[in-house]
């Protein structure tokens, strides 16, 4: 979650992630940074909803270039975002190693941090032969994935959808 505004979004992602399969959770500053001078730990005491921060390990990084130098080994980085490009949700393959980034409730995420994240994307690549860019399993990737609605959605029934989503169409997948 990039600079989530309330607990609540939180919270919400936190419950339905538990109830979905989800890791781990990155919070990139928002209200832990306001409120809780960025220490996961506090807030993490206060929310536990049923139980979910001990089944959901909770990350926090002040800055969105911290978040990047930490993402994960051989993962696909998912922006979810309404920008040009961004696959329609009901027809989006879910990569079976990723981590999802959702933007602000208010405004999103702003092109020049797009831009930001593709570069850094890039250089994870550097030097990497073409051929295993797109198809190897151990590149980085970068994904773009949007919910068709007409208006924007809470920033916590957003992330609930994807999670939805991906656990529903990857059970489909699964040899039964």
């Amino acid at each position: 979650m990039l600079e989530p505004k309330n607990r609540e979004n939180l919270a919400t992602l936190i419950r339905s992630g538990q109830n979905f399969g989800v890791n781990v959770v990155f919070v990139i500053g928002g209200f832990i940074r306001e409120s809780y001078k960025g220490s996961i730990h506090k807030f993490s005491h206060q929310m536990d909803t049923q139980s979910g921060v001990s089944n959901v390990t909770l990350m926090y990084f002040e800055t969105l270039q911290e978040f990047l130098n930490h993402l994960p080994a051989q993962t696909t980085l998912v922006i979810v975002e309404t920008i040009e490009g961004a696959a329609s949700l009901p027809a989006f393959q879910h990569p079976q190693n990723a981590t999802y980034m959702l933007g602000r409730e208010a405004k999103g995420i702003m092109k020049s941090e797009i831009d930001i994240i593709q570069a850094h994307v890039k250089k994870l690549s550097d030097g990497i032969p073409d051929e295993h860019i797109t198809t190897h399993k151990k590149t980085a990737h970068l994904a773009y994935v949007k919910i068709d609605t007409p208006q924007s959605l809470n920033l916590g029934v957003c992330a609930s959808i994807i999670m939805y989503d991906r656990c529903a169409k990857l059970a489909i997948a699964k040899p039964q």
